[in-house]
């Protein structure tokens, strides 16, 4: 019998594997991909997880130290800061890296393992795979779900889900492109209705080109990419763009009786940009921590697997419920309020304010958005779109300085 059974080779999956190896223990990895790391994603990361889980130099393509936001009228404003604030990876050597890491350090990996059941016996957890050779099971004291967003293993495991509502639906493709040197967001409700769409650099003349919507999106990646192509942005395609679901708000419980969930299939993703890999390592550590304790204790209760929620709302709890109700803010919006409060935003004097005085950080958004919400002159101007901001707005309202 291992001592944990882990569902999913993504950042949480791999991180818990290599923490928990470290220490010692008996560690299963099983994913249905062959390739790991292989998942639609932009892998852009922040600076302070750049510092905390380096990558390889090879593998990060570009550092954004500008960034360029169209609003839905056309208008470009140019933000700049003088370091990388953001930096794309290569992110399937990224994750593969980690990987490697943790069976170096004794973590054993099962690939192309499709789980179909999980079931608790009176010792531990019995998960099922389907494999092209045939079937397997694989017994373990616990168990750590991280296989994605809106995983059918979380219900497996005896755990509820989300709601459709509590997710947005990107759609990428990579395409190649002229001379880009920023980021480019582009906002409004034709580009992706209450989200944004975006044009990412990566190198050699290639970019991300997407967009993420918690709307139907009905024709409108076909319509960027043609206004992209129309704007000399985008000469071709490299390939059919794929979409995939983006959790905006984490489960109501991430535990249970000898289980964890962890990283997207627990909802660990920034609600505000739907960017999940800081967070997702972090929780793969936080994890790795709880796994510990319980196997001292000899314990795998929901009782004592509780602090592993504890621990992570502890530590980014508040970024994803500011983050959510933030989105929601902005979902409310029409194209002319998001063009007004742009406009506002990015006044010079408030810009200096708000992004020039150590308020923003890539990967922790909270304090930005409390910042902004508590300023006079912001506050005012979101207060006049009038009641249909007024819950969100008394959400966030709550905790903004004065």
């Amino acid at each position: 019998m291992h001592d944990v059974i882990i569902a999913g080779a993504g950042p949480a999956g791999n991180m818990a594997a290599q923490r928990i190896a470290q220490s010692g223990y008996d560690v299963v990895v099983l994913d249905r991909r062959n390739n790991l790391g292989d998942k639609l994603c932009t892998g852009i990361i922040g600076r302070e997880c750049i510092e905390r889980y380096p990558p390889e130099q090879k593998d990060v393509v570009h550092e954004a130290r500008s960034a360029t936001l169209i609003t839905p009228s056309g208008k470009r404003h140019h933000v700049a800061n003088g370091d990388p604030q953001a930096f794309v990876i290569n992110r399937v050597a990224f994750v593969a890296s980690i990987a490697n890491k943790a069976q170096d350090a004794g973590a054993t990996y099962e690939v192309g393992e499709y789980v179909q059941d999980i079931q608790h016996t009176s010792k531990g957890v019995a998960v099922h795979t389907r494999t092209h050779s045939g079937n397997k099971t694989y017994h373990g004291k616990m168990l750590v779900i991280a296989s994605g967003s809106g995983s059918a293993l979380v219900r497996m495991a005896g755990l509820t889900g989300r709601e459709r509502s509590d997710y947005m639906m990107g759609c990428q493709t990579k395409v190649v492109t002229g001379r880009l040197e920023d980021t480019e967001v582009y906002l409004g409700d034709s580009i992706a209705p209450g989200s944004f769409g975006w044009l990412v650099p990566l190198s050699e003349g290639y970019a991300l080109a997407g967009m993420a919507s918690r709307h139907k999106l009905n024709g409108h990646m076909n319509n960027f990419l043609s206004g992209l192509k129309t704007q000399g942005k985008v000469k071709s395609m490299v390939s059919e763009p794929k979409r995939w679901s983006i959790p905006i708000k984490p489960l109501d419980r991430t535990y249970g009786n000898r289980v964890l969930i962890s990283g997207d299939s627990a909802g660990f993703v920034k609600p505000t940009t739907g960017g999940g890999i800081y967070y997702a390592l972090i929780s793969g550590e936080i994890v790795a921590n709880a796994v510990d304790r319980a196997i001292k204790a000899d314990d795998f209760s929901e009782r004592t697997l509780k602090s592993y929620e504890k621990e992570w709302k502890a530590v980014f709890g508040k970024e994803l419920r500011i983050g959510y109700y933030a989105r929601l803010l902005y979902e409310s919006l029409s194209d002319n309020q998001v063009e007004h409060l742009v406009s506002q935003f990015l006044r010079t004097n408030i810009q200096k304010e708000l992004l020039s005085a150590g308020e923003f950080a890539f990967d922790w958004h909270s304090r930005l958005i409390l910042k902004a919400i508590g300023h006079g002159e912001l506050r005012n101007v979101i207060r006049s779109f009038g009641p249909m901001v007024a819950p969100f707005l008394s959400r966030l309202g709550g905790s903004a300085p004065n």
